[in-house]
């Protein structure tokens, strides 16, 4: 079967990666988008509004297919017949895409689930070698802020930060913002996608969020220039200029309606608002070396700045009252 026109990007959740997806598809030729392909998981996950709903990647569905089909009569065991299944897969829904979009390339955003970033970058690399994998990286520590706040209404319930900014307890002050168990997860999580982008073939690109904020024009050129696409300065930056923040939000950058907006405050080092010592010194436990190795440090001294606990504004409590 010959190369499917297919390449992927590949990050830590709150990185960015939706952003960064609007944006390639303000390009004539590529339509990007996200299939959950690898990683072979299969979880039911609460969602904000109290509900709950499967999240599941498609060789997991495979595999599930697979138990009930007479594939022996194929000349197929097991595996082959998942295998066969998943690229027929992926194959199909490429080419409806591009027949929908009149793109010629498509670009599939992953931001693995919790301990399957390395599988994912194996099953890309397995399926698809020729393909492009654009790699995208946050601070670690913005990415953990950002993804405690939009888990609020998921994970938090008992919490000091839903006390303050869920339930908005009057003349509750709250000292630390993150718990133990929070940093762990997504520190870890953050880490594994380092840890796969240090893994990186001769087709992969490096863009980070800092950059993008600096000048994602740029950032775009480097992405459609690997795919094969025209990556003109003024084709990138009619991109970059369709999804600023404030025109996908309508609000200044750095200012938030509400601690649980999507995109909240689309800003680089927020987590300096929220990190106490105890939460740098878990943070670098867990993800300290990933945090040098993608340079957001040279070393570990920045724990000096951090405050023993945190003191917010006084008005911050009301400010988000105002806001509800």
């Amino acid at each position: 079967m010959s190369q499917i026109p297919i390449h992927f990007v590949i990050s830590a959740p709150r990185s960015g990666s939706t952003w960064l997806t609007r944006a390639l598809n303000g390009h004539p030729e590529v339509f990007a988008t996200e299939h959950r392909l690898f990683g072979n998981f299969a979880e039911i996950w609460r969602n904000n509004d109290g509900s709950t709903a499967p999240r599941i990647t498609l060789d997991s569905y495979a595999r599930a297919f697979a138990m009930h089909y007479f594939y022996e009569p194929l000349g197929m065991n097991h595996g082959q017949f998942v295998d066969v299944f998943q690229k027929a897969f992926v194959n199909f829904i490429v080419n409806f895409a591009r027949r929908k979009s009149g793109a010629n390339i498509v670009l599939d955003k992953i931001t693995p689930y919790p301990g399957t970033a390395a599988l994912v970058c194996e099953q890309i690399r397995k399926f698809f070698p020729d393909s492009s994998v654009i790699h995208l990286a946050r601070d670690g520590r913005d990415v953990l802020t950002s993804g405690t706040f939009d888990w609020l209404l998921k994970d938090a319930q008992g919490t000091d930060r839903f006390r303050y900014f869920v339930d908005r307890e009057q003349g509750f002050q709250l000292t630390r913002f993150f718990d133990d168990e929070v940093i762990r997860k997504w520190a870890e999580n953050w880490r594994e996608t380092i840890d796969v982008h240090s893994t990186a073939s001769e087709n992969s690109v490096f863009v980070s969020y800092e950059a993008m904020q600096t000048d994602q024009p740029s950032e775009l050129q480097k992405i459609f220039a690997a795919v094969g696409v025209e990556s003109s300065a003024d084709i990138a930056t009619a991109c970059a200029d369709a999804v600023t923040f404030e025109k996908t939000t309508g609000r200044a950058s750095g200012s938030s309606d509400k601690p649980t907006d999507k995109a909240r405050k689309g800003i680089v080092g927020d987590w300096k608002n929220y990190f106490t010592r105890r939460d740098g010194e878990l943070f670098v436990e867990v993800a300290g070396d990933a945090l040098l190795l993608a340079g957001y440090e040279k070393d570990h001294t920045w724990l000096g700045s951090l405050p023993e606990s945190l003191e917010l504004p006084d008005d911050h409590n009301q400010s988000l009252r105002n806001h509800s």
